[in-house]
């Protein structure tokens, strides 16, 4: 059975008062009847009277002060109900005096706040997507109704099928990216750690690119830690994440540029720190606080409408994954190019 909060503390304050009075009452009422015995009849009518008034009298004043007490209650109660997934933006304020209330009021606010943030974030998600799925859709589609069109020779119902190979590897890469950060980030993945020697996965994903590094006949400059160890991370994730970075480096750097890559252990918790700087066109300071997100898009310098628009966000998922994180920034001392760093503790940061 449900009980009203206001009732229940005036009611347990009067009691507790109406308790003392009766004890001081009896207290009186020995100390009196010893000498004026033959007053204890009207003795025991006041002390009785003033038991039952003083405790009437405390239910009143306890009634209006636990309803002053519980009032910003129910108008937290009230505003809270009619706050819906499509009104976010609405934030509580109630009339609140103690530092208790204004505490509980601030925390809901940043509640709703962070609320607000996710669901805006996954409208925007739904978005992108869509849009980003429409694309080798319609690619797709179009090759195909226009194969279907007439009769065609076996090369050019080849050259339709590659290019719808094409279509699904994007869409299917897109898909894998997608759902690793969708579990990341849902906590329904886990880094399976090991000791692993980053500075060989660096070289192996480099060994991998240097045909595209030959062609734009860019220099790539990797620098590791002298005294570097086997760090404990997941070498899967960590791979497909060094791969990431390198493939933005190399795609937007320009021709003859350089690409720096360096590796350093992380001070104190035999973490390590992964560094990719290049000399392209870096990015507007408006862009970074944004580059870690799900398909985001930076001006045409260094959006050339390739990849799935993920690689950054997988990136950053990636750094969460492991307890750490990614950051994104210009190179300070040439004035342009990109620099991203991603720290990866041995012990998840808490």
């Amino acid at each position: 059975m449900s009980r009203s909060l206001r009732r229940t503390l005036a009611v347990r304050f009067a009691a507790t008062m109406g308790a003392g009075l009766l004890v001081a009452a009896a207290a009186a009422y020995g100390v009196a009847v010893g000498p004026a015995a033959g007053m204890h009849r009207e003795l025991m009518v006041l002390l009785t009277g003033v038991v039952i008034v003083g405790t009437g009298a405390t239910l009143v004043g306890a009634w209006w002060l636990a309803g002053s007490a519980v009032r910003p209650v129910y108008e937290i109660t009230e505003q809270a109900t009619r706050i819906a997934p499509g009104t976010l933006d609405q934030r509580i304020a109630a009339h609140a005096e103690t530092d208790e209330y204004r505490g509980l009021v601030a925390v809901l606010n940043r509640m709703l706040e962070r609320l607000d943030q996710a669901f805006r974030n996954e409208r925007r998600l739904t978005a992108d997507m869509s849009h980003e799925l429409r694309s080798p859709l319609t690619a797709l589609r179009g090759e195909i109704e226009v194969a279907l069109r007439a009769e065609r020779n076996a090369r050019d119902y080849q050259r339709v099928l590659h290019s719808a190979l094409e279509e699904i590897d994007r869409l299917t890469e897109m898909s894998e990216d997608l759902l690793l950060i969708t579990r990341a980030d849902a906590h329904l993945l886990q880094a399976h750690r090991v000791p692993t020697d980053v500075d060989a996965i660096v070289e192996g994903v480099v060994e991998a690119l240097q045909p595209r590094i030959d062609e734009r006949e860019l220099a790539v400059d990797c620098r590791f830690a002298s005294d570097a160890t086997p760090v404990v991370v997941d070498p899967e994730l960590v791979t497909r994440l060094v791969q990431q970075l390198l493939d933005n480096a190399v795609k937007f750097t320009p021709p003859g540029g350089r690409v720096r890559v360096a590796t350093a252990p992380l001070n104190g918790d035999r973490g390590i720190q992964i560094v990719v700087e290049d000399t392209g066109p870096g990015l507007g300071p408006e862009l970074l606080p944004h580059v870690f997100e799900p398909f985001f898009r930076a001006d045409q310098a260094r959006s050339r409408g390739t990849g799935t628009g993920l690689g950054l966000a997988m990136v950053a998922a990636i750094a969460r994954l492991h307890g750490g994180s990614a950051h994104a920034a210009n190179v300070a001392d040439r004035g342009t190019g990109a620099r991203f760093e991603i720290d990866l503790p041995a012990v998840p940061r808490s």
